[in-house]
């Protein structure tokens, strides 16, 4: 297994085929600013997207967009059906912030992630923290320090 930068019209692409989102209308932004009640101000905020392959086969995605000036985010860590439960959502996230996030694990900053309700386990198994304890639908804010990547 690999892990490669892709572009986001590759990682859209992706999303699509796999129903991701449940929504196939959905419009699907490059850069989303506001979730619940946490936002981010940043105007062009540096962001990369990320392919787990097997051989040539793209068969999970992540996107890592900066969301503060302590917070990177993952949005969506989605393995193919087919490929779960083997950690690879973990390996894929934890490669992609090691592929190009180096100088930001040395400032003490954190991932952050936008997680539903039956994706807190994975993220509570993989230490990620509650930010404020608050659901929005069915969604909540968890974090961990990027320096345990």
């Amino acid at each position: 297994m690999d892990v490669n930068r892709i572009s986001f019209d590759a990682l859209k692409s992706y999303w699509i085929e796999v129903d991701h989102f449940g929504n196939p209308k959905k419009k699907i932004r490059e850069v989303v600013r506001c979730l619940g009640t946490h936002e981010s101000s940043l105007e062009d905020p540096r962001r990369i997207s990320y392919g787990l392959f097997d051989g040539n086969r793209l068969i999970g995605v992540t996107h890592l967009v900066e969301w503060s000036s302590h917070w990177l985010r993952y949005r969506t860590i989605n393995v193919h059906q087919d490929y779960r439960g083997r950690n690879l959502g973990w390996f894929l996230l934890r490669s992609a912030v090691n592929l190009d996030w180096q100088e930001w694990k040395r400032s003490g900053n954190y991932v952050f992630g936008w997680v539903k309700r039956d994706h807190l386990a994975w993220s509570v198994t993989h230490d990620f923290k509650p930010v404020d304890n608050r659901w929005h639908g069915d969604h909540t804010a968890v974090i961990k320090p990027l320096n345990e990547f």
